[in-house]
């Protein structure tokens, strides 16, 4: 990360919770006149002349720009921006671009300032929004002891906004430099644990029963007879991209070759999806299909007892 005293600021990525923060932090510099400005229908030209307008007051001047991508034109932005001189810091422009990819002309003002990334995490990343949840709770001064993260993760899944709010509250409850217990996450921890149905087909997918009926339970919790025909779906799609990794597999193709016959990053293939696919056998698997399409039929007709099937179906892939 380059200086912060620069003056350019970009912040992008797919967080929006973690991108809204980035904006509220700038818009609180208290040595400086704000000026907050959206992207959305604002020509470059516009912005520029903003930027170049110092304040009455002699103040420095930081202009957030909220919604970076949808500024309109570049010319002029990238002319002001190259003609900066990266001492001048009378008037510093802090950006965020809600993107993954860091478009051309802010990747220019990142190198004259400092650039953050706040990337969305991936479904299968519960590694990662744990390592968050840790990070987060250290920055607050809060430790927190075991079982405390999984639980978060559990109740909140990646909605890294509430994880947050949870976390700020465990902070108003034992106060900075103190183990956080799950007895304390008790008292403030909503009893409202989220589940997805890509998240049961997957968990079913690697043969852990007890992740797999849990998860199920919570979102029949959550959704009643309206999970059938999601979970049913998602376990379809997770059975047959496994049919076309075990093929390749028995076939011996690479590793690399396997991942780009998926669509998938090979690193992700080869750390998490490859031991997966490795606990199945074709046979298996074709039962499994066949199974599958008969459930599919049984939960969008008024059959009886269509949570049970569901349930009795994960239970088999499960073993």
């Amino acid at each position: 990360m380059a200086d912060k005293t620069r003056p350019f600021r970009v912040a992008f990525g797919g967080e929006s919770f973690l991108l809204d923060r980035e904006g509220m932090k700038a818009r609180s510099w208290k040595e400086r006149q704000v000026v907050a400005l959206d992207g959305d229908g604002l020509s470059d030209y516009d912005l520029v002349g903003v930027c170049r307008t110092l304040p009455f007051d002699g103040r420095s001047l930081v202009v957030v720009l909220d919604n970076a991508q949808k500024v309109k034109g570049d010319k002029n932005l990238k002319g002001y921006i190259e003609a900066k001189d990266v001492t001048d810091t009378s008037v510093v422009l802090h950006a965020i671009v809600r993107s993954e990819k860091l478009p051309a002309v802010w990747e220019l003002a990142s190198k004259k300032g400092w650039v953050k990334e706040y990337s969305k995490f991936k479904g299968y990343d519960d590694a990662g929004v744990i390592a968050w949840i840790k990070k987060e709770a250290a920055d607050l001064g809060l430790r927190l002891t075991e079982g405390v993260p999984n639980i978060m993760l559990t109740f909140l899944g990646h909605n890294i906004g509430a994880l947050a709010g949870e976390l700020q509250k465990l902070q108003f409850l034992v106060g900075r430099g103190n183990d956080v217990t799950v007895e304390h996450l008790k008292l403030v921890l909503s009893p409202s644990p989220q589940a997805e149905a890509w998240q049961v087909a997957e968990a079913a997918a690697d043969k852990d029963f007890r992740r797999a009926l849990n998860l199920l339970s919570i979102l029949y919790r959550g959704e009643g007879g309206a999970a059938h025909v999601p979970v049913t779906s998602a376990l379809m799609r997770q059975v047959e991209k496994l049919m076309v990794a075990r093929h390749m597999f028995d076939a011996k193709m690479s590793e690399d070759e396997m991942a780009a016959g998926l669509g998938m990053h090979p690193y992700r293939f080869r750390k998490f999806f490859l031991p997966t696919v490795q606990k199945h056998r074709m046979p298996d698997l074709l039962r499994h299909m066949a199974r599958l399409c008969q459930l599919d039929a049984d939960v969008k007709s008024s059959a009886q007892s269509r949570r049970s099937l569901v349930e009795l179906t994960v239970l088999s892939i499960t073993q």
